[in-house]
């Protein structure tokens, strides 16, 4: 064994606490690369139960929502665990800056101190990633289980509302991979973290390591001149403060771990909060039963005209959707249905009939200067109450002047017409035009149906009688929920069968069955897994973090010691002392809760812009959390500089001004 090799292993037994916190660091940091690794060969054994090996026609998608979560997680791990392995390493290594000044002084190289750093880390990594394995494999197996749990839920609702024959799962699968990655990931985390204390060390001379300076000690003279800190926290302050610039290095990782903390805690709050706004906005306020039926369309280019032209492939025309109706309403609840066709024309709109609302909206026209419209269904029975609250005659056409929009993550509902509107001209991609009279107008107060969405991307939505539809919804609420859903198959199976197992593609439609409710309930689920597995991560990174603070903090006192002792024999008291280390960890604190701030509002606030393009989600600063989390940390910083300065109080001036070779 090689004397460097020796000497690692050597410190790594004296120095017992550094060397569990260094094998907790790379164990926290192991196990949470190989819980993601779980969780990544987990997700893909589901996907290849479920579609078969190569996932099928859409297998870029699947493999990137696999992929992409899995390596963004990771470089976030390896990121923190680089921040705070390096940081174990660092004051290990200038916790033995005197060691190696009598190694260089007898002929030790710089290579072979950088090496005696090196092997100390490939020493730890030995017990760390296997530790690491094992306690990642715990929370991996937990958090699939968890996860499948949710998975199975989704399950359940999908087949009680998709009406074909399918089934997936979230099994705990691992592989020889599963570890192999981790294991080198992990090593990799290790090596990078050892190399820069181990350069840094090697660097310095024999002079300078015999004096007791670390690496990180800037040997400049540092000014503080009437700075803020001595202004608000005294001589002391004004002391702590010039500490901090010239022991940048040492005291950067600490504020580093620590605004990561914040910025995490943040950033969390903050997207689990827009999370909760999308929820909130996507749930109904019905809890009415939905028998749904949707065509599949083509999307093409017409050959004269280059626009784009959408054609439904199996509309359902207005006999089926009435005799439907019918036929649910024996089952002896009332039943309305409402469809829709936004497929076959655009509106030219004359601007004098348009309100100063509608022409202040963002995206009315295309760029053929043309409007989105929308061509409302009703069954025979609601277009006659439809009718009546209009004030209209039977048989017009009903033009709804109500449009709520997205106002950059706000609902505005305006309405688009003045009023005396009396005619809408249409056009198809053919530019073959069609003028439609307005028969009467709806308002808003006149949509009580569910079926009438209240934000929808057509400004111009009109109720027609009689129209082949794309989509159509029949709406009731039964005594019995089960009853009706077998009742309502039946009545489905009759007009469009479920004949082949991907019915959607080949059939050219599907029929859903389910309580309105229930249809934005596998979106919430998996919304709120999404949140458990990120606080999760996160809950275990900033503990990772917290070791790097304790180490940090309480190896920049111990190495001190000899300094206090000087500043004491020169006639600094114990309590102007204290305060010193005390103000030393204020700014600490201080410099980071700037940096973790900004950058925790700032992301998901950045993330929350383009957000706010396609959903009414606004991002709010989550207040609670921040100032919980300030007061958290402010309380442990403070404890664990309390305990550390309590060590030193009864210790003697001239042993500590003595050079100790540890």
């Amino acid at each position: 064994m090689k004397i460097t090799s020796q000497l690692a292993l050597s410190q790594i037994k004296l120095n017992k606490k550094r060397t569990i916190a260094s094998i907790l660091a790379i164990s926290l940091s192991t196990a949470l690369v190989t819980a993601v690794m779980c969780f990544a060969t987990s997700g893909n054994k589901m996907l290849i139960d479920f579609l078969g090996p190569g996932y099928g026609d859409y297998a870029g998608a699947y493999s990137a929502i696999i992929a992409v979560p899995a390596v963004l997680l990771g470089l976030l791990i390896a990121y923190m665990s680089v921040t705070v392995i390096s940081n174990i390493f660092s004051a290990s290594a200038n916790k033995r800056i005197q060691e190696f000044g009598i190694l260089k002084c007898v002929g030790g190289t710089k290579k072979q101190i950088k090496a005696s750093v090196m092997y100390e880390s490939l020493w730890l990594s030995m017990i760390g990633i296997p530790l690491g394995l094992i306690l990642g494999t715990l929370i991996g197996y937990i958090g699939v289980r968890i996860t499948g749990r949710f998975v199975s839920d989704i399950n359940d609702i999908a087949q009680s509302i998709i009406m074909r024959p399918f089934s997936f799962s979230l099994p705990f699968y691992i592989s020889v991979w599963t570890y192999l990655v981790a294991a080198v990931f992990s090593f990799l985390i290790v090596l990078s973290s050892a190399n820069k204390p181990a350069k840094a060390v090697g660097n310095l001379t024999a002079i300078q390591c015999v004096k007791g300076m670390v690496a990180s000690t800037n040997l400049d003279e540092v000014e503080v001149k009437d700075g803020w800190a001595e202004k608000i926290l005294g001589c002391e302050g004004a002391i702590a403060y010039k500490n901090i610039k010239r022991n940048k290095t040492g005291y950067k990782a600490t504020i580093r771990a620590l605004s990561l903390g914040v910025l995490l805690l943040l950033l969390t709050s903050g997207l689990s909060g827009q999370a909760k706004e999308f929820r909130e906005w996507m749930n109904p306020n019905s809890k009415e039963m939905m028998v749904d039926y949707c065509s599949i369309r083509d999307i093409e280019f017409h050959r004269k005209t280059g626009k784009k032209e959408e054609k439904i492939v199996e509309p359902i025309p207005a006999n089926n959707y009435n005799e439907i109706t019918d036929k649910l309403s024996e089952y002896g609840a009332t039943v309305y249905g409402v469809g829709s066709d936004a497929c076959t024309y655009h509106a030219l709109l004359d601007k004098d009939v348009l309100s100063e609302e509608m022409l202040q909206a963002p995206d009315i026209f295309d760029e053929n200067k043309e409007t989105r419209v929308e061509l409302i269904a009703v069954d025979e029975k609601l277009y006659k109450k439809l009718c009546d609250r209009a004030d209209a005659a039977y048989g017009g056409n009903l033009l709804i002047n109500t449009y709520a929009y997205n106002d950059n993550g706000r609902i505005k509902t305006i309405s688009p017409f003045k009023e005396g509107v009396t005619e809408i001209v249409m056009v198809n991609a053919a530019d073959e035009k069609q003028t439609i009279r307005v028969g009467g107008i709806l308002d808003q107060e006149d949509l009580k149906e569910q079926g009438f969405h209240e934000m929808n991307p057509y400004p111009v939505r009109m109720v027609v009688p009689d129209i082949d539809a794309r989509y159509f919804d029949w709406f009731c609420t039964p005594d019995d929920e089960q009853a009706y859903t077998e009742y309502a198959r039946k009545i489905m199976d009759e007009y469009y069968p479920i004949l082949t197992e991907d019915s959607y593609v080949e059939q050219g439609y599907t029929v859903r069955i389910a309580r309105v409710d229930t249809m934005v309930k596998m979106l919430n689920i998996a919304i709120v897994l999404a949140e458990i597995v990120l606080y999760g991560f996160v809950i275990l990174l900033i503990f990772m973090g917290f070791t790097s603070v304790v180490s940090t903090l309480a190896t920049n006192i111990r190495i001190r010691s000899r300094e206090f002792a000087i500043l004491k024999s020169v006639g600094m008291t114990n309590a102007s002392l204290r305060k010193m280390i005390y103000c030393e960890s204020i700014i600490c604190m201080i410099k980071a809760f700037i940096l973790g701030i900004t950058f925790g509002i700032a992301i998901p606030f950045v993330i929350n812009l383009s957000i706010r393009k396609a959903f009414p989600v606004l991002y709010s600063i989550p207040w609670g959390i921040l100032v919980v989390g300030i007061v958290v940390l402010f309380v442990i910083v403070m404890l664990i500089t309390c305990l550390e300065m309590n060590k030193l109080k009864d210790k003697s001036i001239i042993d500590e001004i003595r050079m100790d070779v540890m």
